[in-house]
């Protein structure tokens, strides 16, 4: 049970000296922010497979299993010739900016990009503007899994302190990997003001049944964790809530490995995450946690 907070103490230990290397030798994000590359690079160096795709996106809506496929990207965001739009890019890139120069990191930026449904034709009311700055792990330290476990710490606590809303869409912060496979096909270089891949609008079909089977199923997994709960039966609600999440984690995964953002996989994946259930999972861990760790009055008094 204390497995994973010793782990996350151990890693604090060891990022705290390495942070204080790094501001000695960061520079400015504001001088090398605009040194991104001018040519494709890993991740997009190889074109996505668009056979059979189109722009569907994030199950969205309550009982709207096969979103809308959208005439146009999302207006507010992207002028008449696809570029985005310069007040938006600007407020992006010091989001951007804030972001990674709290971080203290020597790696340099090597590009900002917009990703997502946002910069695909399956936006809805209720995507996010997913903002993801590249660079190359390695160049921040040779434990790659160190720098993850740091980065992944770092943008919980940011999107937990903040929640910066762009035209109605809220803006998810991430740092990826340039060695990190990405899954998406619309993404956009702030950096460089222009199309990485540039989206194409066509049909696609999917299983509208079996992305609501798996939905309904994992959804009735989560409820019953609930009732586990509800029961004080906290060491059980912790252990399945732990293994569902890791189980999600490889389900979709394994989803966007075979067949990228648009599989049944992944799009159950953002279901989930869209009606909440997610987070509902995180909280039914961390609650069973603090209740295995807590002693009621009725204990106290045996």
């Amino acid at each position: 049970m204390l497995e994973e907070w010793e782990e996350y103490q151990s890693i604090l230990k060891e990022v705290e000296p390495y942070q204080k290397w790094a501001i000695a030798q960061n520079a400015r994000f504001k001088k090398w922010m605009r040194k991104g590359p001018k040519r494709r690079a890993a991740p997009y160096t190889l074109e996505p497979n668009l056979k059979g795709r189109s722009g569907l996106g994030p199950l969205q809506e309550k009982e709207q299993l096969v979103p809308e496929i959208k005439e146009e990207l999302n207006q507010d965001i992207w002028d008449d010739n696809g570029k985005i739009k310069p007040e938006i890019a600007k407020k992006l890139l010091m989001i951007a900016r804030d972001f990674y120069e709290g971080l203290n990191l020597p790696a340099p930026v090597l590009n900002v990009t917009l990703t997502g449904s946002m910069a695909n034709y399956n936006w809805t009311s209720k995507s996010d503007l997913d903002l993801h700055i590249v660079i190359d792990y390695s160049a921040a330290d040779d434990n790659i899994e160190l720098v993850r476990q740091y980065l992944i710490q770092a943008k919980v606590n940011w999107n937990r302190s903040h929640e910066i809303i762009i035209k109605g869409h809220e803006v998810e912060v991430y740092v990826q990997n340039i060695n990190e496979p990405h899954h998406s096909t619309g993404v956009y270089s702030l950096l460089d003001d222009e199309w990485i891949y540039k989206p194409e609008r066509a049909e696609f079909e999917v299983s509208e049944d079996a992305i609501k089977q798996k939905f309904d199923a994992l959804k009735e997994t989560i409820k019953m964790i609930e009732k586990l709960q509800k029961e004080e039966r906290y060491e059980e609600a912790y252990g399945d809530s732990d293994r569902l999440k890791e189980k999600l984690r490889n389900y979709r995964q394994s989803g966007l490995e075979t067949g990228g953002e648009f599989s049944v996989e992944n799009l159950v994946f953002k279901a989930l995450r869209n009606e909440g259930e997610l987070e509902t999972l995180s909280n039914l861990k961390r609650d069973a946690y603090d209740g295995m760790m807590s002693i009621s009055e009725a204990q106290r008094k045996r």
